[in-house]
């Protein structure tokens, strides 16, 4: 019952907070599996062109990340990883918009949500591209 109050008196919605929660046990337990099993799902653009999607190597960065291997997350996903000081804190204000059943709506909320997905999009090509080219 105290839980239930402390989330009515943060102004959150209870069915979107367990619908968080349980989509945290999910990934919680596909970390635990990855690190148990080693089984990784496929990227399906990759296993059909063989071409490196932006998200390509994110499953192993965040690993590498939570582990504190700094340099193995940099070495999975590039993208990724210069992206996280953007990344991070605009997904966890989309979340708190979403849990609160207020989106976060304006100016500044698209500008850096179009800047994400033109910087992924170049990150998309430039990782497939500079390696033919000899850049890499």
């Amino acid at each position: 019952m105290r839980i239930k109050a402390g989330i009515a008196r943060l102004g959150l919605c209870p069915r979107r907070v367990q619908s968080a929660l349980i989509l945290a046990g999910v990934g919680a337990l596909y970390a635990l599996e990855t690190q148990t099993l080693g089984l990784f799902v496929p990227c399906p653009l990759h296993l059909l062109t063989g071409l490196k999607c932006p998200a390509c190597g994110i499953t192993t960065a965040i690993l590498a990340l939570l582990h504190g291997d700094v340099g193995a997350a940099f070495a999975a996903n590039l993208g990724l990883a210069f992206s996280l000081p953007v990344l991070g804190p605009y997904l966890c204000w989309l979340l708190w918009g979403w849990l609160r059943q207020r989106p976060a709506r304006g100016r500044a909320v698209n500008a850096v949500g179009v800047g994400l997905i033109v910087y992924f999009a170049v990150w998309g090509v430039w990782r497939n591209l500079a390696p033919l080219m000899g850049l890499v």
